[in-house]
C-alpha cells in the first residue's frame, strides 16, 4: 500500500473517531438540548396501574405552617383572604410582564401532587425510593438534601418551598429572581434560546426565557443530581422544568402571579406532568423587612444534620 493511501486511512479513522468523541462529549454537556426524550415504554394499562400505586403514596409534612393539616379548606382559604387584606399597600407596576418587586407564595405547599388530584407518575423504581424517605421520616429520622446542606434548593424545589418571599428584579438582557430562602439567586437569561455549549451541571442549573404574550417561560436544564424535586423525590441528570409565569387579578382586586411548572424527566416519570402554584405580590414586606422585602438568611448558623449516603440523619 502506498504511503499516501495510508495516510488517507489514518485520517479516515481518527476524523471518525473525533466525531464520535464530539457526539458523547455534546451529549454530556447537553442532554436536553437535542429535544429527543426517552420515557418507559409502558402500555395505558401498566401506566394505570402504576398511577394507582403512585397515588397511595401521602406524605404528612414535617413542618405544618399554620397547622393546615388541622383545617379545613374553606378555613384556610378564609385565613388567607383575611391576611391579603394588608399585603398590597402599593400595587404592582401596571405592565403585567412587569413582576418587579415581592412575592409569597399563597397556601405553598411541598409536593408534586398534580392539578387534577393524582400524586407525580412515579416510575417504580422512584416510587420505591420515594416511600422509603417518607417512611424514613415517620420514624423519626431527619431526611435531608441538598438545601439542609446550605446548598441550593434547586429547581422546583426553590420555588415550591413555602413561607419564604421571592423578589423579582430586571437587569439588561435578564430577569433575576432573588429568594430569600438561602438568599438563592436565580437568573433568568432573556437573550439566549438554550444553555452555551459546554454549560456544567449546577444545583439551580441554566436559565432561559422567552415571552409568549404576558407569559414568562422560563426552561431550565443542566441540573445535578444532587437536589430533590420537593424533598423526598430524586431526579436524574435529564430533567427539564418549565415555568409558566402569568400576572393575574383576583375577584377582590388583588394580584396573584400563576405557575405552572411542567416537570420532563424520563428517568424518574413515565411521562411528563405539570403541577401549578400561585404567588401573591407583598408590598407590605417592604415596610416590616426593609427596602428589599427579604430579610437576612444564614443556613450556615443552624446546620447540625449531617446524614448519612441516603440523605438520612439518625443520630438526633
Amino acid at each position: 500500500m502506498k504511503t499516501s493511501t495510508k495516510r488517507l486511512l489514518i485520517l479516515a479513522v481518527c476524523g471518525a473517531g473525533l466525531g464520535f468523541v464530539n457526539a458523547v462529549a455534546a451529549q454530556q454537556e447537553a442532554p436536553a438540548a437535542t429535544g429527543q426524550r426517552s420515557f418507559a415504554r409502558l402500555s395505558l394499562e401498566q401506566q394505570q396501574a402504576q398511577q394507582a400505586i403512585n397515588n397511595k403514596i401521602v406524605r404528612i409534612p414535617p413542618i405544618d405552617l399554620g397547622r393546615r393539616s388541622k383545617k379545613t379548606p374553606q378555613q384556610i382559604a378564609a385565613e388567607v383572604a383575611a391576611q391579603r387584606k394588608t399585603w398590597e399597600p402599593t400595587p404592582p407596576p401596571a405592565d403585567p410582564r412587569d413582576f418587579t418587586g415581592t412575592w409569597a407564595m399563597i397556601d405553598g405547599r411541598l409536593d408534586l401532587i398534580q392539578d387534577d388530584g393524582n400524586q407525580a407518575p412515579f416510575t417504580a423504581a422512584e416510587a420505591k425510593s420515594t416511600v422509603a424517605l417518607i417512611k424514613a421520616e415517620e420514624a423519626g429520622n431527619v431526611v435531608t438534601d441538598a438545601s439542609t446542606q446550605c446548598f441550593p434548593h434547586g429547581t422546583p424545589r426553590l420555588l415550591i418551598t413555602p413561607g419564604y418571599p421571592i423578589r423579582f428584579a430586571y437587569l439588561p438582557g435578564e430577569i433575576v429572581m432573588l429568594h430569600e430562602v438561602a438568599h438563592n439567586v436565580r437568573i433568568i437569561h432573556m437573550d439566549q434560546k438554550e444553555a452555551p455549549r459546554g454549560t456544567p451541571r449546577t444545583f439551580l442549573g441554566y436559565s432561559v426565557g422567552h415571552w409568549e404574550g404576558d407569559t414568562l417561560v422560563v426552561e431550565t436544564t443542566h441540573m445535578n443530581e444532587r437536589t430533590r424535586l420537593d424533598s423526598v423525590t430524586s431526579h436524574g441528570p435529564n430533567l427539564k422544568v418549565v415555568e409558566r409565569f402569568t400576572q393575574e387579578k383576583t375577584s377582590d382586586g388583588h394580584t396573584d402571579l400563576a405557575v405552572r411548572i411542567t416537570i420532563d424527566d424520563p428517568d424518574h416519570f413515565y411521562k411528563v406532568f405539570s403541577i401549578s402554584r400561585k404567588l401573591g405580590f407583598r408590598s407590605d414586606l417592604a415596610n416590616t423587612e426593609g427596602a428589599e422585602g427579604i430579610t437576612e438568611y444564614s443556613c450556615e448558623e443552624n446546620n447540625r444534620n449531617e446524614p448519612n449516603a441516603a440523605g438520612i440523619v439518625k443520630d438526633k
